[in-house]
């Protein structure tokens, strides 16, 4: 059964570039996106998702606010936060609450662990 990915992220670039980068790891995965995190609350209610890779920095709410309330409705789902906003304190809090971390531009080899291809 395929992988199945929620791309959160303001920029349609950058949901381009990710969902590219994915797909030459692996053409199987099924790709959802959103653009911003209420957008991704609504897509959750009606599909299923196994990982969420989520940008720190959108209008609503930031990537971590997000992961907070999905943490809670979706424990079983996987997150990672892949974002060009670097700061320790970021990077820490993601960690603290078991999110994985990736500085934007995301590399191949990051993405396939997070992948798990």
């Amino acid at each position: 059964m395929p992988l199945k990915i929620l791309l959160v992220d303001d920029s349609k670039v950058s949901r381009l570039a990710l969902s590219k980068s994915l797909k030459r790891l692996d053409d199987s995965l099924e790709i959802s996106e959103a653009a911003s995190a209420d957008a991704a609350e609504l897509l959750l209610q009606e599909k299923s998702i196994d990982l969420a890779l989520i940008d720190y920095n959108m209008p609503d709410r930031n990537g971590l606010e997000l992961a907070e309330v999905l943490l809670k409705s979706y424990p079983q789902m996987k997150q990672t936060l892949v974002t060009a906003n670097i700061q320790d304190s970021i990077r820490d809090k993601a960690i603290s609450m078991g999110i994985d971390f990736i500085a934007k531009p995301a590399k191949a080899e990051e993405l396939a662990k997070v992948v798990g291809v």
